[in-house]
């Protein structure tokens, strides 16, 4: 009966909007650090949006309008409190893509489903994959990405920054080009992620090392987190 009535979240992306994921990725891994505010209020805007998408089944409104509502209030509030969100954005991105990591480590158990209920009828639930929480090797990454990116955020807000749009933009370019490849793959064959978890991860790792030699080459020498001109020693992080 819940099965029947569940909807899975699925992630269907064209070839074109693949093209322009992995584009928008390369913006990120490049010029991550020239416009920090913009990428920030970019990444939490996208964030909220996913966080409304969720909660939209226990609010009694359009999902339209819950969806725009939830990025409209974290994209508002990384505008006027930038480093308090910048520090929740680095601990949730950090976090997100540790446990992604661990459970294509982990393979078959690393990823689960999780079933979201309508409160008010119970009529539907949504279904959205995810890494599996339940898995210990998961939960540990995923917590110690947590407490790393808070940390490195409030230590080395401006290494911080370059790192945060890599590893975001490098995330981006994998997806892009993953469902690229996906969609010119014969019916019944297994998802790049099953099949090749390590490759992807290995790749992901690459173009973070190179978003960050390739922001700090590209980055403004008057450009710092707070407007001054950057120090030497916090530059050499």
């Amino acid at each position: 009966m819940v099965a029947a009535a569940t909807g899975e979240l699925r992630l269907v992306i064209p070839v074109w909007g693949c093209i322009v994921l992995a584009g928008v990725g390369v913006v990120y891994l490049l010029c991550g650090s020239r416009w920090p505010r913009v990428f920030n209020v970019l990444s939490m805007t996208v964030l909220g949006c996913v966080v409304g998408m969720v909660m939209s089944s226990w609010i009694p409104l359009a999902q339209p309008l819950v969806i725009v509502i939830g990025g409209l209030i974290l994209g508002g509030l990384t505008a006027f409190f930038r480093n308090v969100m910048h520090a929740i954005l680095s601990a949730v991105v950090l976090a997100a893509i540790l446990a992604t990591l661990a459970a294509l480590a982990v393979g078959q158990g690393g990823f689960t489903s999780y079933v979201v209920l309508n409160v008010s009828g119970r009529s539907f639930s949504t279904q959205v994959s995810g890494p599996n929480l339940a898995c210990d090797p998961v939960l540990a990454a995923g917590l110690a990405g947590l407490l790393i990116g808070a940390t490195v955020a409030v230590a080395w807000p401006r290494f911080n920054q370059r790192l945060v749009t890599a590893a975001q933009g490098a995330a981006l370019v994998v997806i892009g080009f993953v469902e690229i490849i996906s969609s010119y793959r014969g019916d019944g064959q297994p998802p790049l992620a099953r099949a090749f978890p390590l490759t992807l991860s290995a790749c992901w790792v690459c173009l973070v090392a190179i978003g960050l030699v390739a922001q700090r080459a590209l980055a403004r020498p008057e450009h710092a987190w707070d407007g001054r001109p950057d120090e030497a020693a916090e530059d050499d992080v």
